[in-house]
């Protein structure tokens, strides 16, 4: 290696150090290093000799690195030996100094059977200035199940394999605005397959959207428990109370016809308003608010904007992120006396249910319905979200009335077995109150003719099941046995043979 190379080498080593301009020190090693010889041993003595120079030099000033990085020693205590080449790592520069945060866990990017990201990729359609609506087939739905995310107007993009495709039906750009264009229905409807096709055969080959996308149930609601059912639905109803200002009146609502929310509220329980507390902005009520209650029960609760928070004036469901201006649907002006409207609301009527979106499964029974359970029978509706909320809480409500209802003497008792303790029998009396009066039970209510007939219907079971047992017995019953019980039985035969006894008869069995 001659001088020459020796010099390149150097000012390599030199670039990488904290600071591009060379110190006294260093110039002197440079010239030392061109008077010296070309001999092997003296080159890696001498380069030996730069790096431990550097590093002296290079230690003190790791509080401010130069943006051409820093070198760093290795830190593992196991290596030791001279500082070489393969010794020193290259840091990273930053601003500060400072390493920088690793950075936080991705969301996985194929999950078919995660219910949160396929709601959460359906948000990205909510803007009507990047997505305006689409015939069913091609709806925001079915992109997000296989993977799309809206990214632009009318664009959207698959989060795999990061493929973009623009969906526009029947419109086009005019002076920067969008119109729509009237085309035939054949038109539309072959356009309109072919975007369903597109939705599967856009995806990368080898993207695992393309292959299998979420299934069509996994919008199910979670109400086969009646204590989460209990309790997300007083989330909502707390929700909506707390924009009780802007909701509409009872009479601005168009329910479904089997809805009664009186025999609604006597399903719930009865602490079901004020376990838990309501929260303190909202202001304690003597009677249940219905409107809540009605809005709750079809799947609404209150609208939060994730930048500016809560919206007073907003509904929103958070399965299909449909939104409701709640202002739009309440009358002005009424009358408080008569309840006649003075001035009328900017729509006519609100119809919670219609409100959803179809794919909602609040309203959509086929959405709700489980995928393993039997078809319904011919003629039978499917129930939508709604239906199963009630017949949930009318079950529960059967269950706690069960439990709560105490033991009611005209029914007919049943006995309770304790192992190891024997009743003694009684002579059934007539009940009596505290104050010691006769309580006839009045006809039709069960009495003696029940006791009768209980009576008459244990005895039959009685004896059956000493038929049984004898038949069972007689199987163990042996030849030899029935022989010698027969023998045994014969006058004169001692009662235990075998055994020794005595045979002494008056005087005469002395033996002598």
């Amino acid at each position: 290696m001659n001088s020459t190379v020796k010099r390149k080498f150097a000012s390599l080593i030199q670039g990488i150090s904290s600071r591009p301009s060379t110190t006294a020190s260093e110039a002197e090693t440079e010239s030392n290093e061109n008077q010296t010889g070309s001999d092997p041993s003296s080159i890696m003595a001498n380069d030996f000799g730069l790096l431990t120079k550097k590093r002296r030099t290079i230690e003190p000033r790791t509080s401010t690195p130069s943006r051409y990085g820093s070198l760093q020693k290795d830190k593992t205590p196991s290596l030791k030996g001279p500082t070489t080449i393969s010794n020193i790592t290259l840091r990273k520069w930053t601003p500060n100094g400072t390493v920088p945060p690793p950075a936080k866990d991705a969301q996985p990017k194929y999950c078919p059977g995660d219910r949160d990201q396929l709601i959460t990729r359906l948000a990205s359609f909510q803007e009507l200035t990047d997505w305006t609506p689409k015939p069913d087939p091609v709806n925001e739905i079915e992109w997000a199940k296989r993977g799309w995310v809206c990214h632009g107007k009318e664009l959207v993009r698959c989060i795999l394999c990061n493929k973009e495709l623009v969906v526009k039906l029947n419109r086009k750009e005019v002076d920067g605005k969008e119109v729509p264009v009237m085309v035939a229905s054949e038109i539309e409807d072959a356009l309109v397959q072919k975007y369903v096709e597109l939705i599967v055969e856009s995806h990368s080959e080898d993207c695992l959207w393309r292959k299998h996308g979420c299934d069509d149930s996994l919008l199910r609601l979670p109400l086969a428990h009646p204590k989460t059912a209990l309790e997300d639905l007083r989330k909502r109803y707390d929700e909506l109370i707390s924009r009780k200002d802007f909701l509409p009146y009872e009479f601005n609502l168009r329910l479904p016809d089997t809805l009664d929310l009186a025999t609604v509220l006597s399903y719930l329980p009865q602490d079901f308003f004020t376990n838990p507390p309501p929260p303190t902005t909202t202001p304690p009520t003597t009677t249940p608010n219905k409107s809540a209650l009605a809005l709750a029960i079809l799947g609404w609760q209150g609208l939060t904007n994730p930048r500016i928070g809560p919206v007073p004036n907003s509904a929103s469901c958070h399965t299909c992120l449909r939104r409701l201006g709640l202002w739009m649907f309440k009358s002005k002006q009424v009358d408080p006396e008569t309840n006649a409207v003075l001035v009328p609301a900017a729509m006519d009527h609100l119809d919670p249910l219609r409100e959803h979106r179809f794919f909602c499964p609040w309203k959509n029974g086929n959405v709700q319905r489980n995928a393993g359970a039997k078809p319904p029978a011919k003629g039978e509706e499917v129930k939508a979200g709604w239906e199963i909320l009630v017949t949930v809480l009318k079950n529960d409500a059967f269950l706690r009335s069960k439990m709560e209802q105490p033991a009611r003497g005209h029914g007919r008792s049943k006995s309770t077995f304790v192992p190891g303790k024997t009743a003694a029998p009684e002579t059934p009396g007539r009940p009596t109150t505290s104050g010691g009066r006769d309580v006839t039970p009045p006809p039709g209510l069960g009495g003696g003719d029940e006791e009768v007939e209980d009576e008459a219907v244990r005895a039959v079971k009685d004896k059956e099941r000493w038929a049984r047992l004898r038949r069972v017995k007689s199987l163990f019953n042996t030849k030899g046995g029935s022989r010698l019980k027969r023998a045994s039985s014969r006058p004169g035969t001692p009662s235990r043979p075998g055994t020794s006894h005595s045979t002494v008869v008056g005087g005469d069995g002395a033996g002598v």
